[in-house]
């Protein structure tokens, strides 16, 4: 018997979502920063400290561990390290009250691949196709047991 996993908040946000709400943010608007470092998924709920429309960046009070305090409104990859684990999201009404069930700082905030189901693609880069983890994990687990049979 399988059970179905959790869905991450974000699984359904799509590309122009990221950039219709990130290229139209003022200071003080919110902003979510989704990390998926070492097979965990969690989300850090910050600020809009600043925008430069005329490179297309944001500016985040609570920057990430890994992409920093600087963001592309085009597609919330990180300025720093734009290929990272580490992405903004729209801070829907899902998201946020991910974020109030799992607060960052305490035990829970982080919850591992096994037991939820997230899109390993961020939003902002999506094209349509659906990339969770552990399926992709299995198969490539599965096709060396293969392969070495």
């Amino acid at each position: 018997m399988t059970t179905q996993k959790k869905q991450a908040p974000c699984n359904s946000q799509t590309a122009k979502q990221v950039e219709d709400y990130y290229r139209n943010v003022k200071p003080g608007d919110p902003a979510v920063i989704r990390c998926t470092q070492h097979y965990a998924l969690q989300y850090t709920l910050t600020e809009i400290t600043d925008t430069n429309p005329k490179k297309g960046r944001v500016y985040v009070k609570d920057g990430d561990a890994w992409g920093g305090a600087a963001w592309y409104a085009k597609n919330g990859k990180s300025c720093y390290h734009p290929t990272g684990q580490s992405n903004l999201v729209v801070p829907t009404p899902e998201v946020l009250k991910w974020i109030e069930e799992h607060p960052p700082g305490k035990l829970g905030s982080i919850v591992l691949a096994h037991d939820v189901d997230y899109d390993i693609t961020p939003p902002g880069q999506r094209d349509g196709r659906r990339l969770s983890l552990m399926p992709r994990a299995r198969d490539v687990l599965l096709g060396r047991k293969q392969h070495d049979s």
